[in-house]
């Protein structure tokens, strides 16, 4: 899929620099792929790839940032040492002047399942949700954040989905509570935020029953601001960035927190929206 995406994005000329990338199964698998790379085709300092022994991939194209889940043999489920990492690339993007959008994307056909069942039932319940603590944030972060929804977006997956700003989802995409089949709760104020986005009645449907729906009932329910055919929603998602990043980012990001705010935290005003966005416009003319 990144084989594609990366066609797409040098069709369209949009620069690109990655960082903080690829995943082996081992340190040992991770220095035999640096000692068999030939030395002839070594990249410049600044296409360099890092190699990690990491559960997500972080990709950078310009003001737009995708991070991928990768945990493909439990349909990119969240361990907390995937949470843990989540974390320090949503903190990266908050704080990167460049960065404008991030789109959330699962590896392998699967965005994400949820918490991985084992680790509840090593680590404990508890832990796993202190480790996903950063996406409990209302909004998720301030700058635009997408999904590209695939395959199983389910459990604590399906409240990643809710928290992004906009959701791009195939219509083969299966998405729902599952966690109330196992007992456990939404971790990630997805009742709430489920609620916000269809409204009561049919919110409590799918929180109460917990029944799965496909990307054609998100679509009907308006979870999904694009449908798409199976294996294009990262390139629709990043197709529908590139339109976003052209428009001054401070009016936008201003329009989305009031509208957040009113809905997941209404003891914010608008007044408090308008400081913030102003405290960061003289941040900026500072750097500059």
């Amino acid at each position: 899929m990144r084989v594609l995406l990366k066609r797409l994005i040098s069709v369209t000329n949009i620069p690109m620099q990655r960082y903080a990338l690829r995943l082996c199964s081992s340190d040992s698998q991770a220095k035999a792929a640096v000692k068999d790379k030939p030395e002839e085709h070594e990249p410049k300092e600044s296409e360099k790839i890092e190699v990690q022994k990491k559960n997500v991939v972080v990709e950078k194209f310009g003001q737009i940032t995708t991070l991928n889940i990768d945990r493909q043999p439990t349909r990119n489920s969240l361990d907390i040492a995937t949470l843990q990492e989540m974390t320090e690339a949503i903190n990266a993007f908050d704080k990167d002047p460049e960065a404008k959008v991030l789109v959330f994307n699962g590896e392998g056909g699967s965005f994400c399942s949820g918490f991985n069942m084992n680790d509840i039932g090593t680590v404990g319940y508890h832990n796993l949700k202190d480790a996903a603590m950063r996406l409990e944030r209302r909004p998720l972060c301030d700058k635009i954040t997408i999904a590209a929804v695939s395959g199983y977006a389910v459990a604590e997956g399906f409240e990643l989905a809710l928290s992004c700003d906009l959701r791009v989802i195939e219509d083969t995409a299966i998405l729902g509570c599952l966690g109330r089949r196992f007992g456990v709760p939404q971790s990630l104020f997805g009742a709430r935020k489920l609620t916000s986005l269809i409204g009561l009645s049919p919110a409590l449907d799918l929180l109460i029953t917990g029944r799965l729906i496909t990307g054609v009932d998100a679509h009907r329910l308006g979870l999904a601001c694009k449908l798409t055919s199976t294996g294009t929603a990262l390139g629709e998602a990043i197709k529908l960035a590139k339109s976003l990043v052209k428009f001054p980012s401070n009016a936008m990001v201003m329009d989305k927190m009031a509208a957040i705010n009113s809905q997941l935290n209404p003891n914010k005003t608008s007044d408090e929206v308008t400081i913030k966005i102003k405290q960061k416009e003289k941040e900026d003319n500072i750097k500059s």
